[in-house]
């Protein structure tokens, strides 16, 4: 297990899928970035910044579909070269499906990590760092209510919170989006499903308002900074149901399956 582990984890952290959803995330900030400079905002360090720009970016659609991309055909493309036939002589299904949840894991939270740390680190760099509560944020849309005691004691361990929170939904998301690929079987599913949940979800469930009732809606887990409403423990609680639901789809229509056959 071990060495599969290793061999795929390596195959795909420095594939060229993985170095492109990490350019698609920088781009979806380095675009409102350079729109923010034409007209600055006096008194804000570096992080304050990244809240503004992660606020006024696009990746609370683009987040959903890159992590949904990045794995989820994985096991399609195994069983469509033959190479999941020749693998299984050497290990069991059981092991397979570890690695590949593992892997799906660990790529997404290679991707959001680096993305995100990259574009903190240079607005940091930039604009430095202090403990000044930036106008009209604190007290704005810009700030989780549950969190300001954080951003006001420590603004790292608020953005370090943020990210985690963030890499947590892209790992649930994504796992979600295996299973869902793997059971249809076809690759074009990891194209058109994330953006049709997203635009499902996020628009139409708003409109409708059914996300009133249980919050579907998959844009506020990757945009935390949307306003200071969110609810912490519900994002938590959406991305543990979109993990086992996940997993569960590859448990029964894939795992059962190849075991009983």
């Amino acid at each position: 297990m071990k060495a599969y582990f290793k061999l795929e984890l390596k195959k795909n952290i420095i594939s060229l899928r993985t170095l492109i959803s990490i350019l698609i995330i920088l781009v979806t900030f380095i675009i409102p970035y350079l729109e923010e400079l034409k007209f600055p905002y006096p008194g804000l360090d570096g992080v304050d910044y990244f809240i503004r720009i992660h606020q006024f970016s696009y990746i609370s659609f683009v987040g959903p579909v890159v992590a949904g991309l990045i794995y989820s055909t994985s096991i399609i493309k195994d069983k469509e070269s033959g190479f999941i036939n020749k693998l299984l002589e050497v290990i069991d299904i059981k092991t397979y499906f570890k690695v590949k949840l593992a892997v799906n894991a660990l790529i997404n939270s290679v991707v959001f990590v680096v993305s995100y740390t990259i574009f903190i680190l240079y607005l940091i760099m930039n604009f430095g760092i202090n403990n000044d509560v930036g106008e009209n944020i604190n007290n704005g849309a810009f700030i989780i209510r549950a969190l300001i005691g954080v951003y006001q004691t420590s603004k790292i361990s608020y953005i370090s919170i943020i990210l985690l929170l963030t890499e947590i939904s892209a790992v649930a998301f994504s796992t979600f989006m295996l299973g869902i690929t793997t059971v249809i079987g076809r690759r074009i599913t990891a194209y058109i499903v994330p953006i049709f949940y997203v635009i499902l979800t996020g628009i139409f469930f708003e409109i409708w308002l059914l996300n009133s009732v249980i919050d579907f809606n998959v844009i506020k887990m990757f945009d935390l900074t949307e306003n200071n409403f969110i609810n912490n423990l519900g994002v938590i609680v959406y991305d543990l149901m979109l993990t086992l639901l996940g997993m569960g789809l590859l448990y029964k229509f894939s795992y059962k399956r190849s075991v009983l056959y």
